[in-house]
């Protein structure tokens, strides 16, 4: 039963006016906030991503503080974490159970029982300046010296030059962004925000999605208070907690404040990664919400409310919505769960891509409920990557039966100029040269056969690269796997990335497998962190080049699907599901 205290908590929190009254502990000794998630120091200063705390992960952390304590969500979560978790109903003492994943090597780590200490609380609420992250005004960091900011320019500069595997990719005029940024300068100290949206643009114009800062704050605290995506027909306004679209009978947006939908989007898309299509058009959706950044670049008057003009089969309305100085939160889509369908179909839904090995066995579990189905459709639509466990996990159930083992991603590692490219220096990718030594005859015979014809999309610069590295698929990476030999079908769109861009391909290339939905929006690409000396701008830059099994790059392509879902307005909010209703259909 919640006690009088927790129920007291609750109250205070969901107010957010008071601070809880509970014990002043926190676990982590500094603690920052990144583009969708937190990142920690616990033993010492190294940054790690928070996975999951007191068995609760960074997502629910995150969206349950947001809804309990709206503005003071970061400072809640920075300064009374004990009482926080205790209101969500995960009670601690005064140690608790961490999950982190290394920044540099993407290593998942379970850290038991780490001592909570009011020293560690100091430290972050002092860190805090006693305010909580979304109550910081844009351009309150202190500002740069015009010297400091062109010696970080300079610092991008080599940083691009020597430790970016996508330099060459696109014949992006770096020199000319740099005095772009440089000729911004002026002789006056400049916003530290204000500079870092320069170096966001430079790097975006790579058009890889790894290669980014950690986070962008916006200039504006002015949001939309729904989503717009675009569906078959336009692009639809619905509720933000996907329980109904802003209007049934008019759907689609025509405009905003009067100017044309176009125009925002195009305003939108300035600010995007110029990468694959599907990862544009994703981007520009987002950057929607960010109305009072958009307003101002639009020369759009800032009212207390934003007018959607609607339309649709009952006409078209004006509908002035109040606005929000929260963002609203797009979330893991679509929310399901795997299980049996009717038909005697398997439902395996894979909403993120870990390591860790109860989720890997997991995925065993499945598959064995699985066994006699008639027909298996794996789901990884929204799933933004991770790591390639789940890869290496379900790819032997799909192999031919007693086939050979099978290529599904082939890369190159960008050379260090300090050292030679060892055989297993993709090893935290699953790749490894054809050299390797822990090859197996058949492994290696696959992969000589493979490279014969593998013609890579774009030609490596010479003498930058490392030789071919190769992930394999192999039935012995799975002793309990068994040969299912029923059609599958794996659904995806715009929202996988990165290791699930990997997925989809390398299980795309097996015979027995269907690719339904939309285009992903294409990425692999090993990122490394670094920190510009003056600011404190903290990017990272992708360190290989990765291709799919048919040798196309995966940045700035994807992976395309065998058949082409666009999606109905009703599947934003659960009324319908197109694809899973097509992979069914495909199944049957």
């Amino acid at each position: 039963m919640r006690t009088l205290l927790t129920s007291l908590l609750l109250a205070a929190l969901a107010a957010a006016q008071v601070s809880p009254n509970g014990p002043p502990l926190s676990p982590f000794r500094g603690m920052r906030a990144v583009e969708n998630g937190i990142e920690v120091q616990v033993a010492d200063d190294t940054w790690l991503a928070l996975e999951a705390v007191a068995g609760v992960d960074t997502a629910t952390l995150l969206r349950e503080a947001d809804r309990l304590c709206g503005h003071s969500a970061w400072k809640r979560i920075t300064e009374d974490l004990p009482a926080l978790l205790d209101a969500m109903g995960h009670q601690v003492g005064d140690v608790v159970d961490l999950k982190v994943r290394d920044l540099a090597t993407n290593e998942l780590r379970d850290l038991p029982a780490v001592k909570m200490t009011s020293e560690n609380r100091r430290r972050v609420k002092d860190a805090n300046g006693g305010r909580g992250a979304a109550e910081i005004a844009p351009g309150s960091a202190k500002p740069l010296s015009p010297a400091d900011a062109r010696a970080d320019l300079q610092q991008l500069q080599r940083l691009l030059d020597d430790h970016f595997a996508y330099r060459e990719l696109r014949k992006v005029d770096l020199a000319g962004l740099l005095r772009t940024a440089d000729g911004a300068l002026g002789t006056q100290p400049i916003d530290a925000v204000a500079f870092t949206r320069h170096i966001d643009r430079i790097l975006r114009a790579f058009g890889d999605g790894h290669s980014r800062l950690d986070a962008v704050p916006p200039a504006s605290d002015v949001f939309m208070p729904c989503l717009v995506q675009g569906v078959v027909g336009g692009f639809v306004a619905f509720r933000a907690d996907r329980t109904e679209l802003v209007d049934g009978e008019r759907p689609f947006v025509r405009a905003i404040d009067g100017v044309p939908l176009e125009q925002w989007l195009a305003a939108a898309k300035a600010h995007v990664t110029q990468g694959s299509p599907a990862m544009q058009a994703r981007e520009a959706e987002r950057l929607l919400r960010n109305l009072g950044d958009l307003r101002a670049e639009l020369k759009v008057a800032a009212t207390k409310t934003v007018t959607l003009t609607l339309h649709g089969k009952s006409g078209t309305r004006d509908l002035a919505l109040e606005l929000t100085n929260r963002k609203p939160t797009f979330g893991a889509w679509p929310r399901t769960a795997t299980r049996l369908l009717d038909g005697n179909i398997g439902y395996l839904r894979l909403p993120q891509m870990v390591d860790d090995e109860p989720f890997l066995a997991g995925l065993d579990d499945a598959m064995q409920s699985f066994r006699t189905t008639k027909g298996l459709v794996i789901d990884v639509r929204g799933n933004g990557g991770g790591t390639r466990g789940a890869l290496r996990r379900l790819a032997p159930y799909f192999l031919p039966e007693l086939g050979a083992p099978v290529v599904g991603n082939v890369a190159a590692v960008l050379l260090d100029r300090s050292r030679p490219a060892a055989a297993d220096a993709l090893a935290d990718r699953g790749l490894f040269r054809l050299d390797w030594t822990q090859w197996t005859d058949s492994q290696r015979t696959a992969i000589t056969a493979f490279a014969r014809t593998f013609k890579p999309s774009w030609k490596l610069p010479t003498g930058k690269f490392s030789p071919w590295h190769f992930l394999v698929m192999d039935r012995a990476d799975n002793p309990q796997a068994f040969a299912y030999t029923q059609k599958v079908i794996v659904l995806i769109d715009r929202g996988c990335f990165s290791a699930t861009d990997v997925f989809a391909a390398a299980l795309g290339a097996l015979p027995n497998v269907t690719l339904v939905g939309e285009s992903t929006s294409g990425g692999s690409g090993r990122a490394q962190r670094h920190v510009l000396a003056k600011s404190g701008v903290r990017l990272q830059l992708s360190t290989m080049a990765s291709f799919r099994p048919d040798g196309v790059l995966f940045e700035g392509n994807g992976v395309v699907p065998d058949v082409v879902i666009v999606m109905q307005p009703g599947d934003l909010i659960g009324a319908s599901d197109s694809a899973l209703t097509k992979a069914i259909e495909l199944l049957q």
